[in-house]
């Protein structure tokens, strides 16, 4: 993790008619954490968890609603470690559940560590591409959680690249640059339409 001053610029907040989706996105990962925090509470579910499949560096997780008359929330997600195996951070990408929505937006989230500067939008880039906004939604135990709406352009480049850059202020003027493979992004994208049936 390198340490870099942040850029000057101005962030706007995101739709408010998405609040609702994204959520509904961060009440099922937080489900599916807290579940984990039984046994061991920083750990993110291992790779061949049940329910997930796996796509190298990248996972799918699209489990049964419940109640079952609910719209099913499904996500891709992949994590970075420390060097001791503790999770450092995460970034997800999760489709619309809405029935009928179109195949955009869908939405990204990054799981930052606590003590970051909440004050300063995070910023997601692809390559040489132009950063992106992310908006903050809730810290816990487990993380800080930024999120954004993703276009076709967006999700074009996460499919063309290789790393995605997560930068946060984490105080005194400096800035964290977390990255994020995307090594297997794009079977995992690919199979994340396929399951909730949209192009």
């Amino acid at each position: 993790m390198r340490l870099r001053k942040p850029a000057p610029g101005r962030w706007r907040p995101r739709a408010a008619a998405c609040v609702g989706v994204m959520l509904a996105v961060l009440a099922l990962a937080e489900g599916r954490a807290a579940s984990a925090q039984a046994t061991q509470p920083a750990a993110p579910p291992p790779n061949g968890a049940p329910g997930a499949e796996a796509f190298k560096d990248w996972e799918l997780f699209c489990p049964e609603p419940k109640p079952k008359d609910k719209p099913r929330v499904c996500e891709i997600r992949t994590v970075i470690k420390t060097k001791e195996g503790g999770r450092l951070g995460a970034l997800a990408v999760a489709a619309d559940p809405e029935p009928g929505s179109a195949s955009d937006p869908m939405i990204a989230t990054a799981l930052l560590p606590l003590g970051v500067d909440l004050t300063l939008a995070p910023a997601l880039k692809v390559g040489e591409g132009q950063a992106m906004p992310l908006q903050f939604r809730r810290c816990m135990q487990r993380g800080c959680e930024a999120v954004a709406l993703l276009q076709g352009d967006q999700l074009s480049a996460l499919r063309a690249g290789t790393i995605a850059k997560v930068a946060v202020g984490i105080g005194g003027g400096k800035t964290a640059v977390f990255e994020f493979s995307l090594n297997g992004f794009t079977g995992a994208h690919d199979a994340l339409k396929k399951r909730i049936g949209k192009p």
